[in-house]
């Protein structure tokens, strides 16, 4: 009698889910058939597809939906209306099973979109999987139809006679899906299966060295939180003409490049992107939850969860043996003087341009004298704070006290942290003292930065000096989905006498796509008075070919250099910041 009881309440709890199938037999045309099988609550059964996701934009996926139905599970048709442009009503008896399909234009390639095509098919579920209204914590499953023969899944959740089952709608849309017949690699570390899956052509990229450099992550990344909270993990490579950006998810990220990719630089990406499985998927501010999928997620946090995550991005790669002390710290010169280059350093705090990320669609937005980036105030502010954890405390506290802290209360006990309240509480424990003053200063206030203060205590100082860089009278912006875009045109500058207009998409400059600032990459050509260069564009939906001189002016850049007679406690929070002594053994 009771295992009866208990097949009768499965199958309840079976019956009772969200089931979703995708029919990839139009792929080769970009469309996608999304059938979703569920339960009736009530007599107005309400569907909703959320209007962000990846990145905190308004996109509106609704627009990609095409020939929206339903039925009853006889195959009777059921009425449907349209009640906002992402919600569709069905009207049905409570505790019905019905069925709703619709066509998915999937055309957005890279990290932060759908794609379809005869060779590949990538998903982010969020954006094409409509979920019924008030069951969002019930249990889901998604299953794939009409797949080639050749293809494979990389989808990190559990797989069960076919479906890969979630407990919610928010577990099943943290797991991009990559279906194709992508090369793999896999290895074993920190005890669990991590693999590496990558769809481009094999010309593009070197297998050896992404796994590589994902086996040093994964252990500087575990090593440093002192935890492994994955069961497994899955890196997925695109590389592709245009390509740049990743993504973060529960277990597994997405991350793009551009071609070719045989030596280029992805580590500083993995890093980042990897070390996303705690900050910000795991240590969550309480701002951001719970999700809403219908609007705004506001947050005075993204300083901390990306700006702070690319200041642990560096970390990992200086204690993998991925990066250089000494090229840390030209890099950190170079972000300081981008940083104080920037007008609106001044005018927007770190906590403000985080709430404002959801303005970033908008090219005025990105123009310098109107905002800076939370992540570049935030990986600055997390070195810092750093600093003067280590210098307060005598070096035997850090960040990473602050990180493991935030793991330990918040994280594995399911909880939320109380967004700067929480990181300032904690950091202050560390140090010794109260920091608010300092968390006002880096943090809550836009303000002059006294950088040398900072660094003396690592025994460094800032220099300052006067150099002639090139540029071309323009300021970007960058437009999720899109990249690097042009915000602003300076009258008769060399940008303006090539024939750039504010909203074109910068693509390349002499046929290398854009990987850093502008302003580096002007710098890295090594041009001299005079020169020309190329520079491809994306202007209406066209790509179109300009040629520039670029202009030269003078500028102040820092860097940061050592400072003789140091003595030994600067010394030891010197040798503690840069990972010495924690370093990987680099075999590449």
């Amino acid at each position: 009698m009771r295992r009866l009881l208990l097949l009768l309440l499965w199958s309840a709890v079976a019956l009772a889910d969200t089931r979703y199938e995708i029919d990839l037999g139009q792929a080769a045309s970009r469309t996608l058939l999304i059938t979703a099988e569920t339960e009736c609550l009530k007599a107005d059964c309400d569907f909703q597809l959320p209007v962000w996701n990846a990145t905190y934009q308004i996109r509106d996926f609704a627009q990609y939906v095409m020939g929206f139905e339903a039925k009853r599970a006889s195959g009777e048709k059921l009425p449907v209306r349209l009640v906002s442009p992402s919600r569709w009503r069905v009207e049905a008896a409570p505790g019905e099973r019905l069925q709703v399909r619709y066509w998915y234009f999937a055309d957005s390639p890279g990290p932060f979109g759908c794609s379809a095509s005869r060779w590949h098919v990538f998903l982010n579920f969020a954006q094409l999987l409509v979920y019924p209204v008030g069951r969002l914590r019930e249990p889901m499953s998604v299953a794939f139809r009409t797949r080639p023969a050749a293809w494979k899944i990389a989808l990190e959740l559990p797989e069960q006679d076919g479906a890969f089952r979630a407990r919610s709608y928010d577990e099943l849309v943290d797991a991009p899906a990559e279906l194709s017949a992508f090369a793999e690699a896999s290895f074993q570390a920190a005890g669990r299966r991590i693999r590496v899956v990558v769809d481009a052509q094999p010309d593009d990229y070197d297998m050896s060295r992404l796994e590589s450099t994902a086996r040093k992550v994964v252990q500087a990344a575990t090593e440093i939180m002192q935890d492994v909270p994955f069961p497994s993990y899955t890196f997925i490579y695109h590389f592709r003409e245009g390509g740049g950006g990743g993504m973060e998810h529960a277990n597994s990220t997405a991350i793009d490049a551009g071609t070719p990719c045989r030596d280029c630089d992805v580590q500083g990406v993995t890093a980042h992107e990897f070390f996303h499985l705690w900050n910000v998927k795991r240590i969550r501010p309480q701002s951001l939850e719970p999700i809403d999928y219908t609007g705004e997620n506001i947050t005075p946090s993204l300083w901390f969860s990306e700006g702070v995550t690319s200041t642990y991005g560096t970390y990992i790669q200086l204690q993998a043996g991925l990066e250089s002390r000494d090229a840390f710290l030209h890099r950190l010169g170079e972000e300081i003087t981008r940083h104080d280059e920037i007008p609106a350093h001044l005018t927007q705090s770190a906590e403000e341009s985080s709430i404002s990320a959801w303005l970033e669609r908008y090219p005025a937005y990105g123009r310098p004298a109107r905002s800076i980036s939370y992540y570049l105030k935030g990986e600055l502010a997390g070195y810092l704070l750093d600093l003067v954890i280590r210098h307060d405390s005598g070096n035997r506290a850090s960040l990473d006290d602050v990180m493991h802290r935030l793991n330990a209360e918040y994280a594995q006990k399911g909880r939320y942290f109380e967004d700067t309240a929480a990181i300032e509480r904690l950091a202050s424990q560390a140090a010794g003292h109260d920091l608010k003053e300092v968390f006002d200063r880096l943090v809550r206030r836009a303000e002059p930065v006294d950088w040398g203060h900072f660094l003396s205590y690592a025994g460094y100082r800032l220099t300052p000096s006067s150099e002639m860089r090139p540029t071309l009278g323009i300021e970007m912006s960058r437009a999720p989905g899109r990249g690097p875009v042009i915000a602003d045109v300076t009258p008769n500058g060399p940008g303006e006498k090539a024939g750039l207009r504010a909203g074109d998409r910068l693509v390349s400059i002499n046929g290398r796509p854009l990987k850093r600032p502008l302003t580096d990459e002007l710098q890295a050509l090594r041009l001299k008075p005079g020169s020309k260069i190329t520079l491809a564009v994306e202007s209406r939906g066209e790509t179109k070919t300009f040629r520039a001189t670029p202009k030269f002016e003078r500028r102040t850049v820092y860097r940061i250099e050592e400072v003789r007679g140091t003595d030994a406690a600067a010394k030891a929070v010197r040798e503690g910041w840069l990972r010495a002594g924690r370093i990987q053994q680099n075999t590449n």
